[in-house]
């Protein structure tokens, strides 16, 4: 495998006008922007926030998402000595589309990632939609190795039912299980101008308008600039290479996942 740092634009979008220089978790692209060779000849993107030589935790982003989510946690992970690795899942920002794939599948791609950073332990964190790609890791990976498993607010098998959504989320999830293309699809739609025009700060200003739905802390995280430019920045990249992986996402998410949850078994 190889690697190396690379600076590329979505071929649906013309060179953005830079906005995320002011934010040190972003400005070295040399970190942010790295990329890994798979013997499959795939291609693995991923960002290292933190202390670059620190205990490592892989960081699994929500859906969409993409590796630029993991600069949220820079500032505790500089704090704690931490090496946070956040990797795009196939389709998503630099990583390559990977058809006909498996929520079960992550973990071999950890594990190549892992080998190649030559890490010996490593601890893995799900977020959101990455929350499975959490316990696909804890089924599979030798426990001498994964240290430590963390899922934050993650989604459960589709199987187990909607218990405790508002309507509307469960409708929208029903049609993401019936028609993930289509989700896709008008997600992309609905976010397409906003993502894809070459000014950031078009995006940026539907976020702040969103912040004001938000109350309490949530409002407070959501109306700090440095969140903001993340965001940005983070849901442009989820739809770097169009709306086939985005869709893919919504379609794992909502299918089996290739493993039984009840055999997982990670004691840690």
């Amino acid at each position: 495998m190889s690697t190396s740092s690379i600076d590329l634009e979505p071929t649906t979008q013309e060179p953005a006008k830079p906005l995320f220089n002011s934010l040190p978790a972003l400005a070295d692209k040399t970190l942010t922007d790295q990329v890994c060779t798979l013997p499959s000849s795939r291609i693995l993107g991923y960002a290292i926030y933190g202390s670059p030589t620190g205990p490592a935790v892989f960081y699994f982003h929500g859906l969409p998402g993409s590796r630029i989510e993991g600069a949220e946690l820079h500032p505790a992970a500089v704090k704690l000595g931490i090496r946070v690795i956040a990797v795009d899942r196939p389709g998503l920002g630099l990583s390559s589309y990977v058809p006909n794939r498996l929520v079960a599948d992550w973990a071999a791609h950890v594990d190549q990632l892992a080998r190649h950073l030559e890490l010996k332990t490593y601890r893995v964190i799900g977020r959101s939609g990455g929350g499975a790609y959490a316990l696909a890791c804890a089924n599979a990976l030798p426990r001498k190795s994964l240290l430590g498993v963390g899922v934050v607010c993650g989604m459960g098998p589709w199987s187990i039912g909607t218990p405790g959504m508002a309507w509307y989320v469960r409708v929208l999830w029903n049609i993401s299980a019936w028609m993930p293309s289509l989700m896709g699809r008008l997600m992309g739609l609905v976010v397409a101008d906003v993502t894809r025009n070459p000014d950031p700060t078009v995006l940026m200003t539907k976020l702040v308008d969103s912040s004001g739905r938000c109350k309490g802390q949530d409002k407070a995280f959501m109306q700090r600039k440095d969140i903001q430019e993340i965001f940005a920045r983070n849901i442009r990249e989820s739809w770097r290479q169009g709306n086939d992986g985005v869709a893919d996402e919504i379609r794992l998410i909502t299918a089996p996942w290739g493993f039984e949850l009840r055999n997982v078994g990670y004691k840690g």
